[in-house]
């Protein structure tokens, strides 16, 4: 069993080598190390979800080499095709997904997949018959603390942007994790109570993963956002929902 872990995770740094399971995606743990891995892999690049020390991830590997916050449209069965938010660290082909619960839910549904991606002045397309999980998926989910039922599999990706008619009052004031990176960002989704205060909040991602940003602004959100309803007109926003990333950049 290390061996596979050990292979899957070079996977997630390297090209893509391992042969997959044609019913499912292939599953690996190490519960030493707290990392559980579903992978599939083609001949151009890959795909993973992974749990690792309670952080989930659903990484992308052998795409072009890029830096920071990218765009990739994303045309999964008979979806429109959609743009997503990924990350990747400087130079790297390894992208991580901003909103990685909804869009793993998604992928383990299977069916053909389609990626455009830039690469440098140019497009580079990514078309491939993805095998469905059947299982391995929700135990990453699973080892992470989410049951993949309890997932709505979403037409549109979550952005930067209110949702279910909510505006900012304030936003949250972040502050910067000591020895953290330069550069990093973490998705957070938080409910509303009823006089605006940011309630429930999780952080649905962070990158770089276990860099603390996830963290810092949950605890911002909740302690410092304030949220109207959009139009003014309808006060009772208790229990409406807020999705937003938190961007943090040493200038």
């Amino acid at each position: 069993m290390k061996a596979i872990v050990g292979a899957l995770t070079a996977w997630l740094v390297a090209a893509p080598a391992l042969a997959q399971d044609a019913d499912d995606w292939d599953y690996a743990e190490d519960s030493a190390r707290q990392l559980s891995i579903a992978a599939v892999t083609f001949d151009s690049f890959g795909v993973a979800a992974r749990c690792m020390d309670g952080h989930f991830s659903l990484i992308l590997s052998g795409l072009p080499e890029g830096s920071g916050e990218r765009t990739l449209w994303v045309r999964l069965r008979d979806r429109p095709e959609l743009e997503e938010p990924w990350v990747s660290e400087e130079g790297s082909g390894t992208l991580f997904s901003v909103w990685p619960r909804s869009s793993a839910a998604a992928l383990s549904r299977g069916g053909p997949l389609s990626i455009r991606v830039p690469d440098g002045d140019q497009w580079r397309r990514y078309v491939v018959d993805l095998p469905r999980s059947e299982a391995s998926v929700a135990r990453v989910l699973a080892a992470c603390g989410t049951g993949i039922a309890d997932l709505p599999v979403i037409e549109v990706v979550p952005e930067d942007i209110e949702t279910q008619g909510l505006a900012w009052l304030r936003r949250p004031d972040v502050s910067f994790p000591g020895g953290t990176p330069a550069f990093g960002l973490a998705a957070i989704r938080c409910e509303a109570d009823a006089g605006g205060r940011l309630i429930n909040c999780t952080a649905e991602s962070e990158f770089p993963v276990g860099s603390g940003f996830g963290r810092s602004a949950v605890l911002a959100a909740q302690r410092t956002g304030r949220v109207r309803a959009a139009d003014g007109a309808t006060p009772d926003i208790a229990g409406r929902t807020l999705n937003f990333v938190v961007r943090y950049k040493v200038n």
